[in-house]
């Protein structure tokens, strides 16, 4: 097997069990939130959630975009309080922040210049 080959399979694993891990910490309506995620992160263009509930990725009725926006990480579906859940909130930044590999080298360096005007 190839390098190339070896390295899609492994980043394709990662993806596989990070998706698993997110389906997992989210309490409510998982798959059509993996849905509009899904539809989210391959539509450059969408405007606003008619159109996302029109992508391919988002295979549910136009309604369970709402729900997923309304109880998206909500700690108890039933009260009034429906902020996000902090510590579901860390999890999945944990997850999110341990998929991302640190670069092996770097071939540039980052300057800022600013300049202030009178």
């Amino acid at each position: 097997m190839s390098r190339a080959k070896k390295e899609l399979n492994r980043a394709k694993k990662k993806l596989i069990s990070f998706r698993k891990t997110i389906h997992e910490l989210i309490p409510y309506y998982r798959d059509a939130s993996i849905d509009l995620i899904d539809a989210l992160s391959t539509n450059k263009y969408a405007t606003g959630v008619t159109q996302l509930s029109e992508n391919p990725f988002f295979r549910r009725k136009y309604n369970s975009i709402t729900k997923v926006i309304n109880y998206f990480l909500a700690p108890n579906k039933s009260d009034d309080d429906l902020r996000p859940d902090k510590k579901i909130q860390k999890d999945i930044q944990k997850n999110i922040v341990n998929l991302c590999s640190v670069p092996e080298k770097r071939d540039f360096f980052y300057s800022q210049v600013t300049s202030l005007q009178p």
